[in-house]
């Protein structure tokens, strides 16, 4: 296996990295390298080539090194950035070795005639047997004889070709031959290739980062596979990589830390990523440290005989013409609404396409998963997909003669069941009770140990400070989140839970820091350990004080909407509190610490309630506070704005930016902006029908780790609010952003455990902190691992905050399946909609397909929503969620100008106007449950 080989130089690797953020302090990683079969014995490395061949036409520049055979250039010569989307020796010398991993290489594992064991061998470590020719409109590499290092290739020949193809020379095809020379049977059981792709950060500039660097999203599904690679930017084109016919991906592997020049290095290289077309040797060899997610196979090839395989690289203008260059190429075109991870009470609706035709979709057996078709629409064959089995779930579709791909589905409990699950196991065993000075505080839960951990019981590993110390997203998140949920669903146990970790953990030890006898409101990193005063008071962790900050919004909000509800202050207090934090983030850090002035130069996770508490606070009558708090935000903006790519945070590359800037961009009325953050989003998120990738953020380092992470419900929040706010309401492109953030939305609460992640009863409404779809240890090495999933809940809430305020039922018009409902179910008949909500919340409706017709509900939920198609008569069936009377507030946004009667069975029928923006009003006193508002046009 390449990346375990051993060289003659002594090479320096740093053994894990820095944390995720700077200003945590760095973990302690213990690196074991796993060994392959065979060591590979790397020579010195060579001197820099002389000369390159190249191909050119109007969509590629591809230029082949005529020493190594590698591939030093592939870009499009009409793209405005001017891109190379390869690593070569002039952007990263350090890989410039004699056993390289350049695009071209390749890597095998053979076994010939009666051995019993396999040669590892690759192009790389075979100078000796290479002849680089170029024809008219073709470059050839092969590889002929026996190479004289041990390791290089003997006993076959291989023969890789690079030509241009297709319309106008659109397509690059990489052709690969294999043909057994030698006199006995060599069966391949490994058959890989590396794709060396610039995904190597360039630390401390954002503009090369967003502009020369790409990410990768990969799907890896037997025939159906397919890799594309897209600039964190957004801007197209997209370089998609596909099968040829006869060729498939069965299974990937990455550079782990330590394992070589090619090896992962925090925080700027996610680690060399390879594929593999055959896997028996390597996906035994790295059970632990990757991944297997399909069989494996090999190739045996008699004497004689040969086998082709093949790629082909071809160009997508956006997301909508990734899925006609997919088509085109022949592999399965498959689209999945609501995404990939499922309620069990709603039904997938899959659409699939395919140019060789499809012949059937089976679900895996044994899930009890049902399949039924509905027929064809728009060139798509559509099935409505059950999943009542918890967990992942395959999903195959055949198509062709025998072609197939995988889609990984998988299958969570009703999203409102796992929102009140999560919240009540947060406040019932999550928070500590004790006479330590971390009462009150709420701690990570651990699904190995089946309990909390603490101060005075921690497993050990990481960095004590912040795993049990109760602040940061790890601490701060959970009372975010039960607060946030508690506005909409209020429950009195936890809104007490939420005011006892106020008056006990905030107020008595986390802000506890007094000046001139006042509360500074200044927010000490961590608990440390020591009761009373903190030997650690630093305060500069800027990232900690908004979620503290959305705690007592969302405190004053429940304070203010439900009078009889019991808290500790009242709702102006709680108020005050968000302000005066805010306040002290701003303006009371420290200028000479490890973050520096992040408060005005960092987007932080959480930011997106600045125009509600502005607007909460001259609600209140806190004038001058909103004036100082927006002159604060003020220069933050100017900040901002002043830069190209406004995203960095402690990592090379981050999504917690987008939140930030694009609030900012929306308050300010700057289009561009908000148009940026929104395109650099949708690139850091998958589109792959793979559970894990579809929807979740793609940050730090790539894909391999950090998947479903908090960021995948945050950034769906700012990409709904944009296409709410800016985004068309038709056409390919609107459909695919739509079901991509609405994925990400469901994706985020398979985090929740419900038994799929650890069937320990204990454990139920855990959270896991985040899935790795690489298997193996991580950075964070202390925290056991289950299946793929953290077993610590980490900083999951915050994703789960987030999915909160995103929650909605949005009706679209498909550009592929028609009328559906996110979030809930919809049918149309007779000219009216009706609409069942499931979306977790039950408080918003918007109808894209009727100019974002938009229904909010504010101290009640709604179970069922009829809705003429003219706009003309809205009959929404309410809901009380509280034991008293009930006085629901209700906006809409578009709906047609004109006079409407108002009425309420038992209350007084009255009439409101509205010029066609936004109109909110009041109902008082209602009593019982399942009373119809109706709005009727006159």
């Amino acid at each position: 296996m390449p990346i375990t080989r051993r060289r003659k130089r002594a090479h320096s690797m740093g053994l894990g990295g820095p944390p995720a953020r700077t200003g945590r302090p760095q973990l302690v990683v213990s690196v074991v390298v796993s060994i392959a079969a065979t060591l590979i014995v790397v020579a010195p490395a060579q001197p820099a080539a002389a000369a390159t061949l190249s191909l050119s036409s109007g969509s590629f520049n591809v230029q082949v090194e005529s020493t190594t055979g590698g591939v030093y250039q592939l870009s499009n010569p009409s793209d405005p950035f001017r891109t190379n989307y390869v690593i070569n020796p002039t952007s990263r010398p350090a890989f410039n070795i004699n056993d390289s991993r350049w695009l071209g290489d390749m890597v095998f594992s053979a076994r010939k005639g009666a051995a019993t064991t396999s040669t590892s061998m690759n192009t790389a470590l075979s100078d000796d047997i290479r002849t680089v020719t170029s024809g008219t409109n073709n470059i050839t590499v092969a590889y002929s004889g026996t190479a004289a290092h041990t390791n290089g290739i003997n006993g076959f020949g291989l023969t890789e070709s690079y030509s241009l193809g297709g319309t106008s020379n659109s397509q690059l095809n990489w052709t690969i031959r294999i043909r057994n020379t030698s006199t006995t049977p060599i069966e391949f059981r490994d058959i890989g290739f590396p794709l060396l792709m610039d995904g190597y950060w360039k630390s401390n500039d954002q503009t090369a980062i967003y502009e020369q660097n790409v990410g990768r999203h990969s799907f890896v599904a037997d025939d159906g596979s397919y890799i594309y690679w897209q600039r964190p930017n957004g801007i197209g084109p997209f370089l998609v990589m596909t099968p040829q016919d006869g060729t498939s991906l069965e299974f990937k592997d990455k550079a782990r830390a330590g394992e070589g020049p090619f090896g992962e290095s925090d925080p700027a290289w996610e680690g060399l990523v390879e594929y593999f077309i055959h896997s028996k040797d390597i996906s035994v060899a790295r059970s632990t440290k990757s991944a297997a997610y399909l069989p494996s196979t090999s190739l045996t090839l008699a004497a004689g005989a040969e086998k082709t395989y093949g790629f082909t690289f071809q160009w997508a203008s956006n997301y909508a013409d990734l899925q006609n260059v997919l088509y085109n190429a022949g592999v399965v075109d498959a689209v999945s609404l609501p995404g990939m991870v499922v309620p069990t009470d709603t039904k997938a609706r899959l659409a699939v396409r395919a140019r060789a035709g499809i012949t059937s979709v089976v679900g895996q057996p044994g899930k009890n998963i049902t399949v039924t078709p509905r027929g064809t629409m728009n060139g798509y064959s559509i099935y409505d997909v059950t999943l009542p089995t918890l967990g992942a779930n395959d999903v195959i579709v055949n198509y062709g003669a025998s072609r197939q791909s995988v889609l990984q589905y998988y299958a969570i409990q009703p999203v409102e069941a796992l929102i009140a699950s999560r919240s009540n196991f947060i406040t019932t065993k999550q928070q500590a009770r004790t006479t330590r000075g971390y009462n009150g505080a709420f701690l990570q839960w651990s699904m190995s140990t089946h309990k909390l951990i603490t101060w005075d019981d921690y497993p050990g590993g990481g960095w004590k400070e912040w795993m049990a110390g109760g602040s940061d997203d790890l601490g701060l998140a959970p009372a975010a989140f039960v607060s946030e949920k508690n506005v909409t669903a209020p429950i009195q146990s936890q809104v007490s839970a939420v005011d006892y970790y106020i008056t006990n953990f905030l107020h008595g030890y986390l802000q506890s820091k007094t000046a001139n006898g006042q509360r500074t409101y200044e927010v000490y990193r961590w608990y440390d350990g020591q009761d009373g005063t903190p030997r650690d008071q630093g305060v500069w962790r800027v990232y900690n004080y908004v979620h503290i900050a959305n705690t007592y919004y969302n405190m004053y909000r429940v304070a203010k909407s439900y009078p009889t509800m019991r808290t500790t202050f009242t709702a102006a207090q709680y108020l005050d509190m968000s302000y005066r934090t805010l306040e002290a983030m701003f303006t009371k850090i420290p200028a000479n610490n490890p973050l520096g002035d992040s408060a005005n130069t960092h987007g932080l996770m959480g930011e997106s309630t600045y125009p509600e508490i502005l607007a909460a606070l001259r609600t209140e009558g806190q004038t001058a506070s909103a004036t100082r708090l927006e002159s604060f935000i003020r220069v933050k903006r100017d900040r901002m704005f002043a830069q190209a790519y406004p995203f960095a945070s402690e990592m090379s590359i981050d999504t917690t930016g987008f939140e930030t800037t694009y609030t900012l961009a929306k308050m300010y009325g700057n289009t561009a902006m908000a148009n940026k953050a929104m395109s650099a989003s949708m690139a850091s998120r998958g589109t792959q029908p793979l559970w894990y990738f579809y929807g979740s953020d793609n940050r730090h380092m790539g894909e391999s780790w950090w998947n479903l992470g908090y960021e995948t419900q945050l950034g769906a929040w700012q990409q709904q609010d944009y296409m709410l706010t800016y985004g068309g309401t038709s056409g390919p492109e609107f459909s695919q952003v739509m079901r991509v953030t609405n994925g990400a939305y469901v994706a985020g609460w398979a985090n929740i455990n419900s038994g799929q992640i650890s069937s320990n009863s204990a454990d139920i409404g855990a959270a896991s902190w985040q899935y790795q779809s690489e298997k193996g240890t991580s950075e964070y090495s202390h925290i056991p691992n289950l299946n793929g999933w953290w077993a610590w809940s980490g900083e999951a809430d915050l994703g789960f905050w987030g999915g909160i305020r995103t929650a909605s039922v949005n009706i679209v018009n498909d550009s592929i399946v028609g009328l559906y409902g996110y979030g809930g179910d919809v049918a149309l008949a007779n000219g009216y909609y009706t609409v069942t909500p499931k979306d977790g919340v039950r408080s918003r409706l918007t109808m894209y397909n009727k100019n974002k017709f938009t229904v909010e509900i504010q101290k009640a939920r709604y179970t069922r929503a009829v809705v003429a198609d003219s706009l003309t008569d809205i009959r929404i069936t309410l809901q009380n969620v509280t034991a008293s009377t009930y006085a629901p507030r209700i906006t809409f946004r578009n709906l047609p100008t004109g006079t409407y009667q108002v009425s309420v069975p038992g209350a007084a029928t009255r009439q409101l106007t509205t010029n066609g923006s936004s109109v909110t009003f009041d109902l008082t006193s209602l009593t019982g449950t399942g009373q119809v508002l109706s709005v009727v046009k006159i």
